[in-house]
């Protein structure tokens, strides 16, 4: 049985041994801690190759640079720009980036961190337009149906389609191309073979004469001017 002097020199190279081995255990767990988890790594991969959409909100927005760092320059983005994440870049470091593609055709990066951040809130995974978007296109659809649906020349409904107008249409035709004008001026005529005579004003738009209900001649506002 070791004596009480060899049992103090024992407990007293356990208490060296254990001060001496505390700092490379924190720095080990330090350098572990400074690596990401496969588990996150998969987790943040899940949003490479997607589709997202800039909304400010409260006047805040995501903040973007030109190359994987918050000492880089940063980027200004427009509202409802939309960007797709193409890879994610500095995955061994503890502060990885998105590299993005934006519609406009620019690159930059956002952090992981900064995206997750502003998920949801000021990045959005869907088209903040699309429902506005969608009934646009069903009500450009029931208008097409409309106007293919009507006895009128083929190419009448062409023009009408493009909401142009053009010599020879009718009144029905051009309000159906042009909508409402904002002015009818009748014009007097000396000459009664002529026929009656009116202009349909549009505001920014063309000027059209009808000569008994069909267009004879088109000016723009600013040549009627002169």
């Amino acid at each position: 049985m070791p004596s009480a002097e060899n049992r103090l020199r024992i407990l007293i190279e356990r208490f060296r041994t254990l001060f001496l081995l505390t700092p490379f255990f924190y720095l080990a767990t330090a350098f572990a801690s400074s690596h990401l988890t496969p588990k996150q790594l998969k987790a943040f991969a899940k949003h490479v190759g997607k589709t997202y959409w800039v909304v400010a909100a409260e006047g805040k927005s995501p903040l973007f640079y030109s190359a994987p760092s918050s000492s880089a320059s940063s980027l200004r983005t427009g509202e409802r720009e939309s960007f797709r994440i193409t890879e994610m870049a500095g995955a061994s470091t503890q502060k990885p980036y998105y590299r993005v593609r934006f519609s406009s055709g620019r690159e930059g990066y956002i952090s992981v961190d900064s995206f997750l951040e502003e998920f949801n809130s000021t990045l959005l995974a869907q088209d903040p337009d699309h429902r506005s978007r969608q009934k646009s296109e069903k009500e450009e659809s029931r208008r097409e149906a409309r106007i293919r649906s009507q006895p009128w020349p083929e190419h009448v409904k062409e023009a009408v389609l493009k909401r142009q107008a053009i010599l020879g249409m009718n009144m029905n035709e051009a309000k159906a191309a042009l909508g409402k004008p904002a002015r009818v001026v009748k014009l007097r005529q000396n000459n009664s073979l002529m026929g009656e005579q009116e202009q349909w004003i549009y505001e920014n738009g063309p000027v059209l004469t009808f000569t008994n209900g069909i267009i004879t001649r088109m000016q723009s506002v600013e040549a009627k001017a002169e």
